[in-house]
């Protein structure tokens, strides 16, 4: 059975996919870790997401030598300035599931991947996934006075914006299409409520024509369920970064 470390498990993201760990049989949350003077270190993690497992939280990466994969729920400062050391010296299979990095800090992450195996990842969506092979499947057919709009909604929590995934599907268009215009795709973010995700993707040409795509999620169940698949691919893998591309080539 495979053996999680979650990091950031207080968070909204980390502790969704430790109650869906507990719903399974084929993965043990082994570890449950916070930040350094959060209010619920050495507390027994049921105290956040319900149940009977008894296991207290600690506030140290390197206490968990035991785990298979480690996923960083965090966010990218604490990430690059705290646990990225850690990563190191602890040699793990690695799933990031934060956003917002730098392109330096991108670097140093591709580097940290020659030496153990990182998912990285700006949605754990699969559905997502699909959605984002649909869009480069138009990206490769629109005409030349094709505008393009991102519109993007979440919880009034989230302190990215764009939202990763948002900067995902700009790449993935830009990448489909060499003549289209990176500049000319406008993203617009949208806080508010508790609103999970909802990514929009407007196609308007110069001749009275309008392609709208949307994917939306109601809960946080998708991500979690994704990113319990991204750890299991992971820890099979070979140093490397990899992606959703990876993940659901693979499957």
């Amino acid at each position: 059975m495979l053996k999680i470390a979650v990091v950031g498990c207080t968070g909204k993201l980390g502790s969704a996919i430790i109650k869906n760990i507990l719903k399974r049989e084929d993965v043990k949350l082994s570890h449950a870790i916070a930040r350094r003077g959060n209010q619920f270190v050495g507390r027994n993690i049921s105290e956040i997401v319900g149940g009977n497992l008894k296991l207290a939280i600690i506030d140290d990466i390197e206490l968990a030598n035991d785990c298979d994969v480690f996923i960083d729920c965090t966010n990218a400062d604490t990430f690059m300035s705290n646990n990225y050391p850690k990563y190191e010296i602890m040699k793990k299979p690695l799933v990031i599931a934060t956003t917002a990095f730098t392109p330096e800090s991108i670097e140093e992450i591709g580097r940290l991947s020659m030496q153990i195996p990182v998912f990285m990842t700006g949605n754990f969506s699969i559905a997502l996934h699909d959605f984002i092979e649909t869009l480069k499947f138009v990206a490769k057919r629109i005409s030349d006075d094709t505008d393009i709009q991102v519109v993007e909604y979440h919880h009034n929590q989230k302190k990215d914006a764009p939202s990763g995934t948002a900067l995902m599907i700009k790449d993935a268009l830009t990448n489909a299409n060499k003549k289209i215009n990176p500049d000319k795709i406008n993203i617009c973010s949208i806080r508010g409520g508790n609103i999970f995700g909802e990514h929009e993707v407007i196609f308007a040409n110069c001749k009275d024509e309008v392609l709208t795509f949307k994917h939306q999620v109601t809960s946080r169940e998708t991500f979690a369920d994704g990113a319990i698949e991204a750890m299991i691919w992971t820890a099979k893998q070979s140093n490397g970064l990899y992606n959703m591309d990876d993940l659901c080539g693979d499957n």
